[in-house]
């Protein structure tokens, strides 16, 4: 690996390109020929919902939508998220500590659909939320 200098306060930047891993070594702990492991398969998407965030006693926040970037029996992505509607007498920083998402999809073979989750994740990266469906979610398809 080439060495860059170091910069006070900041971050080495490493280029992938010259990690040096040894896919025949077995004493590694990396395990190269991994597949994903979910309890579940995930369906990728790119659908339009409606949602609606709930805070503490299922009290409405507010109403916007957001994209569906993948869904699985257990749990989804959801991204590009835009409030549209501020529930009245609901302050700002109250959206941002939202306990339970309610969405329905709008679009595409699962339209219709409707499933309460809970956050469990913010992707920094896709700028998104995951979230954990709730029991009693199924994918009836009409």
């Amino acid at each position: 690996m080439s060495e860059q200098p170091v910069k006070p306060g900041r971050i080495r930047e490493i280029n992938p390109d010259d990690l040096d891993f040894d896919v025949n070594d077995a004493s590694g702990k990396f395990d190269f020929d991994a597949e994903e492991r979910r309890r579940f398969q995930r369906a990728m998407l790119e659908v339009p919902i409606a949602i609606k965030l709930l805070g503490d006693a299922d009290k409405e926040l507010c109403k916007g939508k957001a994209v569906l970037r993948d869904l699985s029996l257990d749990g989804a992505y959801l991204t590009s998220i835009e409030i549209e509607e501020t529930s009245e007498g609901v302050k700002p920083e109250e959206i941002g500590e939202f306990k339970r998402i309610q969405f329905t999809i709008m679009d595409g073979p699962f339209k219709g659909v409707e499933a309460a989750a809970q956050p469990v994740r913010v992707g920094m990266q896709h700028g998104g939320v995951g979230v954990k469906l709730e029991e009693g979610f199924s994918f009836e398809v009409k």
